[in-house]
Order: C-alpha cells, then sequence, then structure tokens
C-alpha cells in the first residue's frame, strides 16, 4: 500500500508560507537584484551623454556615434530574449551573477579604450548584459515579496532607475569641461555599480519558488508552475491572454513615452529654436517630481487603488503629450509635457508593466515572458526612434498626437484585460498549490 510522504521528504524545499517572502531579507534581495534597473538607468543615460563627448575628443564620426548607440538598443532587446529564458531555464543566481559580471566586463572597453572596434565590442556585451538581468532579476524581487508589498518592491527598481539617470546627469554637470575624461568617469561609474553588484549578488541564494518549482518537475509532481514551463505555453490558455495584452501594452506606452524621454531637447532646438543650454539644467526639476510620484504609487500599488490610479496616470500621460499641440512649442510647453507626462508614467508605464509581468506568469516562464514583453517593447521604441525625427521635420504637432493616440491605445489594452482581476494572480495559485501540497502531501 502507498503511504504519503511529504514534499520534504521527496526532496522539495519548504513551501514558502502564504503570508511570508522566499527569503529572510526581501527588501536587501531588492536593492541587490535591483541594481539591474540601476545600471540600465545608467547606462542608457551614459550612452546619450558620453559617446557624444567621445565625438568631439577621441574623434568617432556621426556614423559610428550612431552604430554604436544602436547596438546598445539591440543589446537590450536580445539580451531580454535569451536571459530570461536562461532564467527559468537555469536559476535567478546563475543567471544574474553572469550577466552582472558581462556588464562590468563590457563597461570596461568605453571606459578605458579609444579603438572604435573595442568600443562596438564592450558596448554590445554592455547592451546584452543589461537587457539580460533586466528581466531576471525582476523575477527574483518578486520571488522575494510577498502579496503585500511585491508592487511595492517592483516599483522600486524605477526609482533605482531615475537614481541611476539623477547621477549621470549630477556627474555631467560637475564634469562638463573635462574632455574625454568626463565620458571615462560615466561609463566608470557603470563598471564600479557592476562590480559592486557582483560581489552583492553572490550572497544572494537561489529563489526558494524556482527551485522548488525546478524539483517538482524532476520528482513529476503535477503543478502549474512545474507544467508550464515551455515557451509555446505562453501561447496557449491561460497564459496567452496576459502574454498578448502585457506585449501590446508595453510597446504602446513604450513608444508613446520615447518623444518624451528621448526628444525633448532635439525638439527644443529643432522646433523652438532654443540653445541646449537653455533646456537641459530644467530637466533637472523632472527628477524630485518623478521620485515623489513613484512613491506614492509605492505606497498604493499594492491595494485597490491601482486600476485607478493607472487610469489617472494615463489620462494626465495624455495631458502632458498633448499640451505642446495646443498651446504651441515654446520652452514652457515642452518642459511642462516632459514633466507632466513623465508623472503620469509613474503608474501607467513601465512600472506597472514590471508588477503585472510577473503576477500574471508562473514560476518557469515568469522572467522568459517578461524578456520576450521587454523584447518586443523595446524594438517597437526603436522603430519609433528611428522616424521621430522625419516626422517631427514634417510636423511636430503630428509625433505628439500620435504618441497620445498610442498611450491611449496601450491604457484602453491594458485595463480591458486586468480590471476586475480578468488575469489571474499566479503568486495566488502558487500559495493555494502550497497549501494542497501540505493538506495533500504526494504518494510513492
Amino acid at each position: 500500500m502507498s503511504s504519503p510522504i511529504t514534499p520534504a521528504a521527496k526532496g522539495l524545499p519548504p513551501a514558502p508560507g502564504a503570508q511570508m517572502g522566499s527569503y529572510r531579507h526581501p527588501w536587501r534581495v531588492a536593492v541587490i537584484a535591483g541594481l539591474a534597473s540601476y545600471v540600465d538607468g545608467a547606462a542608457l543615460t551614459v550612452n546619450g551623454i558620453a559617446l557624444v563627448i567621445y565625438q568631439q575628443t577621441i574623434g568617432l564620426t556621426a556614423d559610428q556615434v550612431g552604430l554604436l548607440t544602436a547596438v546598445v538598443t539591440a543589446g537590450l532587446a536580445v539580451g531580454a530574449l535569451f536571459g530570461g529564458r536562461l532564467g527559468d531555464l537555469y536559476g535567478r543566481r546563475k543567471v544574474f551573477i553572469v550577466t552582472m559580471a558581462v556588464i562590468a566586463i563590457g563597461s570596461l572597453a568605453p571606459t578605458f579604450s579609444t579603438d572604435f572596434t573595442a568600443l562596438l565590442a564592450g558596448i554590445a556585451l554592455l547592451g546584452l548584459g543589461v537587457g539580460s538581468d533586466l528581466p531576471v532579476s525582476l523575477a527574483t524581487i518578486a520571488e522575494a515579496a510577498t502579496e503585500k508589498n511585491r508592487g511595492k518592491m517592483l516599483v522600486f527598481t524605477q526609482v533605482m532607475w531615475i537614481a541611476a539617470s539623477l547621477t549621470v546627469v549630477l556627474i555631467t554637470t560637475a564634469t562638463g569641461g573635462m574632455g574625454r575624461l568626463s565620458g571615462q568617469i560615466l561609463y566608470g561609474l557603470i563598471v564600479v555599480v557592476a562590480f559592486i553588484g557582483l560581489v552583492l549578488r553572490l550572497t544572494v541564494p537561489e529563489s526558494p519558488l524556482w527551485l522548488r518549482s525546478r524539483d517538482e518537475r524532476r520528482l513529476g509532481i503535477h503543478t502549474v508552475r512545474a507544467d508550464k514551463a515551455r515557451i509555446r505555453d505562453l501561447l496557449q490558455p491561460p497564459f496567452r491572454r496576459p502574454f498578448i495584452i502585457l506585449s501590446l501594452f508595453y510597446a504602446l506606452v513604450l513608444s508613446a513615452s520615447t518623444v518624451l524621454g528621448s526628444f525633448t531637447t532635439y525638439v527644443a532646438v529643432n522646433v523652438a529654436g532654443l540653445a541646449v543650454t537653455e533646456v537641459v539644467p530644467f530637466t533637472i526639476l523632472l527628477f524630485p517630481l518623478a521620485f515623489i510620484a513613484l512613491f506614492l504609487f509605492m505606497k498604493y500599488v499594492d491595494t485597490h487603488l491601482r486600476m485607478p490610479l493607472f487610469l489617472i496616470g494615463g489620462a494626465i500621460t495624455v495631458v502632458g503629450l498633448l499640451l505642446p499641440v495646443f498651446f504651441g512649442f515654446t520652452l514652457v510647453t515642452i518642459l511642462g509635457a516632459l514633466l507632466i507626462g513623465s508623472i503620469g508614467q509613474t503608474s501607467c508605464g513601465e512600472p506597472i508593466a514590471r508588477v503585472w509581468g510577473n503576477e500574471a506568469f508562473p514560476t518557469m516562464l515568469r522572467s522568459t515572458a517578461q524578456g520576450f514583453v521587454f523584447t518586443f517593447g523595446r524594438l517597437m521604441a526603436a522603430g519609433t526612434s528611428a522616424i521621430i525625427p522625419a516626422v517631427i521635420a514634417f510636423s511636430p504637432s503630428l509625433i505628439y498626437i500620435a504618441s497620445a493616440i498610442a498611450a491611449v491605445l496601450g491604457i484602453m489594452v491594458a485595463w480591458a484585460g486586468f480590471r476586475g482581476g480578468r488575469i489571474a494572480n499566479e503568486f495566488q495559485h502558487e500559495q493555494e498549490t502550497d497549501r494542497d501540497l501540505a493538506a495533500n502531501p504526494p504518494v510513492t
């Protein structure tokens, strides 16, 4: 006669408690894993500044600057695609240690070399490392959290992203007259953070949720998190719906924000006839307002106010985008669009995409799904960036109107998909699985 045995007796790690995170110190894990977002923000901001400095000091051509910028964008997209999958196949810890090492090594080349081939190889590695790290680190953070703080911890990663951008702007302001050394200091920031992150990540154990899912697969225990681990499962119910909705939502809102995030200075100079020095100092005002908005969203993201705040943020974003359209392109309206739109995006853009992207998929598909979503969104944003200058030359109002329409469509897609709990929270399902296994242990 078969005798019941506990999951522990079959070699499974103890089930995380329904009210407990998977780690003893979840916020420590959030900060260490969240360094991926810090490096992501630093890398994108540094490239936009340091490559221009190198163009003026080491003789990079415009074509070379364009190629290096494109390589970073492609690396982020390709890295997310493969890094996310590897994180589900081989574990969070192994992948995020390797990816942080790749980031550290890749950032050495633009810090110390003037050879274009070395710069190309190093920046390509940097992009691949950052892209690969992001979905795995976010899955680690989500699995370290509880239902009461998961949203807060994932939104906090966006705080780290903005903190990195602020750091880069401040360093640039302080070292602007140092020539090539200024660019070296900026890339050196990434080197230092990456090496610190690598050392700290060696102290973070593997996600207990991932270990449990892996062992359930090995032992033939049929649970959703163990059985749903193939890429094709993303295109079958019940995960096809959230996968498609998140991909469309992320691509639309990211493309909508591109004109604000990447072309505000361009519009100010080429449309309003302003000097760069008249615009850039005022953008520093964005950072304290963005921090306040993010911390407010962190406070309520794990409550019933999540969806109302999402819709309010969407409305604010659209208003910001349309400001120059109705009142003309001046310093006040261009900066107003950036400030208002960025505040709105704290609750209807990247932060909420990170929350939904982790809740909507089981453990063995969590970073895979996010990798695909990030890749699709960033490729769409890159395509948008390629045509924005031409559209601005034709009609600057048209690109802001098109961005507002994209934002509205993205918000409508997400609202239709996620309102009223229409897409299940897989963390809650996995907690129910743990309780069922505890009450009805597997039999030999």
